[in-house]
């Protein structure tokens, strides 16, 4: 916040334009967020932050488009946006793509499924996590002890 109030103030007394700052939190809110549910940035600011950064307004444009087509349940959807991202010389952004290549049966799977394998997944860290508090303590019968209670007591509260 003060580095803010310091560069207005220099700005002030070189007689600079006025430009108005912008937080980068906000503008990384913007990636999650529509501008109006954002209250630290208006769109007069988010306006000027992309004649700024013209490359800003190429990156949330293809967020937006990555975030339709993960859940259009249609997987041409991300071919056509991997081709769209390819043309683009942003560094970190072919390397999501390329790892986005890797993988990409699987995440064309999870766009046609609307089942996961959350819920096994939540079953193995919970053992993990109480495998990491007991590290070096007692037994296999122990550790399967303590989950079966923490399962038990779960259900009866839930």
């Amino acid at each position: 916040m003060q580095k803010e109030r310091s560069r207005m103030r220099e700005q002030d007394e070189q007689g600079n334009p006025q430009s108005e700052f912008i937080q980068r939190k906000s503008l990384c809110q913007l990636i999650y967020k529509k501008l109006e549910d954002v209250a630290t940035i208006t769109a007069g600011q988010y306006g000027q932050a992309l004649e700024t950064y013209p490359l800003l307004s190429t990156l949330y444009s293809l967020v937006k488009e990555f975030h339709t087509a993960i859940f259009s349940q249609k997987p041409e959807k991300l071919d056509a946006w991997i081709e769209s991202a390819k043309k683009h010389d942003i560094p970190e952004l072919q390397s999501f793509v390329v790892g986005i290549l890797k993988d990409l049966t699987a995440i064309k799977n999870g766009i046609i499924y609307s089942y996961n394998n959350g819920l096994a997944e939540g079953s193995v860290n919970k053992i993990k996590v109480i495998k990491r508090i007991m590290y070096g303590r007692n037994s296999f019968e122990l550790l399967k002890a303590k989950v079966l209670f923490h399962e038990l007591f779960h259900y009866e509260f839930n």
